[in-house]
């Protein structure tokens, strides 16, 4: 792909993959019943989290949400949005899946045209990419104090579509096919996938265990008790 043609892609794919990211982040911030600041802080790290995860990797720093300030104004100008039309976003069915299947197509095959752009191997190339479209989740659902949805035994695919659009992705860079529509045919199969693994309840094999209490009495400790009393009392025999 040409230089000035990727630099114009880019920044539409990395435009519309913020603003997709940063919406599902202030969603998930509203159903934590965070604030407006909140809102708007995880708004930008699931915005950018992706982004920055992939400069870093690749060496192109300062990353850049730092270098281009208006990637910050954007992820903050989304998350006020969300804040006030929350109520009319919220009637859009499971609307924090709709934006991150967005931001995850999109993320996905913007940091592995990056990746490959600067040099690396398609292998290389695919892991960054991957990397990049769920990194931003990742980051908003541990401060959201929860497990990463990437994580999760019962999540459908998430991890699968991002390996195989940032894989398909790499293999067009080398293969010196990745024009504008290709990459956008591919952000489209990512979603899709995504998509339909939630409607059809695709998962990947998983084992079927117990949650297992991190914290358990000890047996000594029974005994103390009931040693001082809190255990059952055997019923004393009166004289008659």
């Amino acid at each position: 792909m040409n230089p000035e043609v990727f630099s114009t892609v880019a920044l539409a794919f990395e435009t519309a993959g913020l603003v997709a990211f940063a919406t599902s982040g202030a969603l998930l911030a509203a159903e934590r019943r965070m604030d407006i600041i909140g809102m708007i802080g995880l708004a930008v790290v699931t915005g950018t989290g992706g982004g920055m995860l992939r400069d870093v990797l690749i060496g192109a720093t300062p990353v850049a949400a730092l270098e281009n300030w208006w990637m910050l104004i954007v992820a903050c100008a989304t998350g006020l949005l969300v804040f006030f039309l929350y109520r009319l976003i919220k009637r859009l069915h499971r609307a924090m899946l709709v934006f991150d299947a967005i931001g995850l197509g999109i993320f996905v095959v913007n940091g592995t045209l990056k990746a490959g752009l600067l040099g690396l191997n398609p292998v290389a190339g695919a892991t960054v990419g991957l990397l990049t479209g769920v990194g931003g989740g990742i980051m908003r659902d541990v401060i959201a104090g929860d497990i990463p949805l990437v994580f999760k035994r019962d999540t459908t695919l998430y991890l699968t579509p991002a390996l195989l659009g940032a894989a398909l992705t790499a293999t067009l860079f080398e293969l010196g096919w990745a024009e504008w529509w290709a990459t956008l045919i591919i952000t489209l199969v990512v979603m899709a996938v995504r998509f339909a693994s939630e409607f059809w309840g695709w998962r990947a094999p998983s084992l079927r265990t117990q949650a297992l209490s991190i914290i358990q009495q000890p047996e000594s400790d029974e005994a103390d008790s009931k040693a001082d009393g809190d255990g059952p009392r055997k019923k004393r025999r009166g004289k008659g």
